[in-house]
This record gives C-alpha cells, structure tokens and sequence, in this order.
C-alpha cells in the first residue's frame, strides 16, 4: 500500500473548495451598518482593503466555532470580514497586544506559540484552512495571550470585535452558541493539563500522532511533515528525549523517521507498546 503523504503545513482540502464552492450562490445579506466594513476597520494597518465575504463564508461554515449555526447567520459574520495576506514568518498577532480581531483561515497555515521564561518557544497549535483564531481575546476584550506567525504564505480573513459583539447583541443565537463553545473549551484545557500532569512522555507522543492522523482522516501508513523538534514543542518535551522515544519505535517497525518528516505505520503497535511499559 503506498503511503499516505501529508503535509501538515498546507491548507487543507477545504481550499479546493473556495473558487467553486456550493455557497458560491448563496444570497449573502445586506451589510450592516454598525459592522466594521468602516473607517476604523479599514484603516487599521494590519488588514488589506479587500473583502471576500464568499471565501469566509466557506470558512465559518467547516469552522468548529461557527460551523452549526444557521446559513443566514453565517451571512451575516461573513459580511464583517476584511481579507488579510501574510508571508512566511509574518505575524498575524503578538502575545500581549489588545485582541481586536479574530482571524479565519483561509489558505495557508499558522503556527501559534508561547515563549518560556528560558527563551524556548512552545508550540500551542497550528492552525489551517478552515481553523478560526483568535476568537477568545474577541470575546472578552483581553491582550493576546499567545503568539501566531504564517508558516508559509497565508490568507486569513478578519473579523473586528467591535462589528462582531454589535452582532452578537442582535442575534442572541450567537451568543449562546459561543458561551457553549467556550465550555468546551475550558474541558479541553483542563483534558491536555491532566495529560501533562499524568500521562507518560511515550503516552503524550502517542496522542499527538493519532492527531496528526485523525487530522488527515487519509489512514495508516501516514507521513507528516515535522520536525522532531516541532513534535517536542507540541507535547512539552525536550527534543532529545522524544527522540529516544521515537527510535525506540523506529526500531520495532511502529514509525519511520525521516529528515523533518516522520512515517506513523502502526498506531496499534505503539498503543500496545505503552500498555506493557505501564504494567
């Protein structure tokens, strides 16, 4: 069976979607006149004078935060948005600046990461085509708490907080969609604290590769661009003790590791690996 390719750090199949795209015809409403299609969304340096409403459209609707409303509230948030390019290694936002706006991924990627006191960087996430970031520092007005920079030429749209909380208060079915949002969002924080605090660095591995596929949905054998220490980054470890770990795995056949890539072959193997050295 040939092997299933990925890299991680390109947009994902939603991207072919944009140009054709079946919400292509969709009636999109009006603009409203209290959103920031205006002078202040428009002169702020961080956004292009350019508008898609189409492209985040098809966005918000496979976006895991907007993705179950209702078409025609989907319209409206898509008429709020303003269209942003970046270049590899460009910032989109720094920890500590005023959360002004959300972004939308439209092509491209985005790496999100926090500095340690030790000047290590920490991988948070990275998000792609159809990711919505950003969102929290909107809601409540707050400074960043994070960083994100392009990891390769990307294409976001952006939403101010200003326009989007004035909708907010005209349609209630927004808020409360966000507030269960956030919910969920307070039990995964508290899930990866828990597998921080008791899971072994072998079991932390393990979860991330089965990410990395579940995030693919292409099966097994699958090869994800990543460095091994990228792959340190995301589960808080050193790069040289997941190394060992991954050798160890390359030794019985369960991955294959390449320059900046690695091959996941057998997540059963891995799974079945951790059991032993648990008991």
């Amino acid at each position: 069976m040939p092997k299933n390719i990925v890299i991680l750090y390109t947009a994902s199949r939603l991207n072919a979607q944009l140009p054709g795209s079946s919400y292509g015809t969709c009636d999109l409403e009006p603009p409203i006149k209290l959103v920031p299609n205006d002078e202040k969304c428009w002169n702020d340096p961080m956004q292009h004078k350019s508008s898609d409403p189409i492209a985040a459209l098809t966005v918000l609707k496979h976006s895991a935060w907007f993705g179950g409303l209702p078409d025609a509230l989907l319209g409206k948030i898509a008429r709020l948005s303003v269209q942003r390019k970046y270049d590899t290694g460009e910032l989109l936002f720094q920890r500590g600046e005023p959360g002004d706006y959300l972004h939308g991924v439209i092509a491209g990627s985005v790496r999100i990461v926090t500095v340690a006191t030790d000047g290590r960087e920490l991988a948070l996430n990275t998000m792609r085509a159809g990711d919505i970031i950003g969102e929290i520092a909107v809601l409540d007005g707050g400074v960043r708490t994070a960083s994100s920079y392009a990891l390769e030429p990307t294409t976001t749209f952006v939403i101010h907080r200003d326009g989007f909380r004035v909708l907010m208060s005209q349609e209630p079915p927004i808020a409360n969609h966000m507030i269960r949002l956030l919910c969920e969002r307070v039990r995964s924080t508290s899930a990866q604290v828990e597998e921080v605090a008791f899971l072994s660095l072998p079991q932390r591995l393990e979860r991330r590769l089965q990410k990395f596929v579940e995030e693919t949905g292409m099966g097994l054998p699958c090869t994800v661009k990543v460095s091994q220490s990228e792959l340190a980054s995301f589960i808080n470890a050193s790069r040289q003790a997941v190394n060992g770990v991954l050798q160890t795995w390359a030794g019985k056949g369960l991955v294959e590791l390449s320059r900046g890539s690695i091959t996941i072959v057998d997540l059963e193997g891995i799974s079945g690996l951790n059991s032993v050295s648990r008991d």
